[in-house]
């Protein structure tokens, strides 16, 4: 259930960007999930509309996406995505020894304000 406190965090940040540019209401927040992350994007979304409820993005909607994951090799250098198939290990050395780069996060990534134009 920790997909309901990230979507109320995410909520939180957007609501406090809205805040910051003058916003009074939000159409859209998009949403990165990286790959590696135990987080689920369809329950993300289920718990949208109750995350939303009473606040200043009620009525947005929520926008989610896959990020890659991406791995540098310690032993030889190489960039990499990390496959569970060949157990996370290096396509160039076989090395089992990598830094996560990217795809271990859950990130706002943007937030789609009502400018009062449209």
């Amino acid at each position: 259930m920790h997909e309901m406190s990230t979507m109320v965090r995410l909520v939180n940040q957007a609501a406090g960007v809205m805040k910051e540019n003058g916003a009074a209401k939000a159409l859209k927040i998009v949403v990165e999930v990286g790959e590696m992350t135990d987080i689920v994007p369809d329950y993300l979304h289920k718990y949208f509309p109750a995350a939303i409820k009473d606040t200043p993005l009620d009525g947005a909607e929520l926008e989610t996406h896959i990020a890659q994951a991406e791995a540098k090799c310690l032993t030889c250098g190489t960039a990499f995505h990390p496959e569970k198939q060949y157990d996370y290990r290096c396509p160039a050395c076989g090395g089992i020894r990598c830094r996560i780069l990217k795809g271990r996060s859950v990130v706002l990534s943007r937030v789609v304000i009502d400018d009062g134009e449209g």
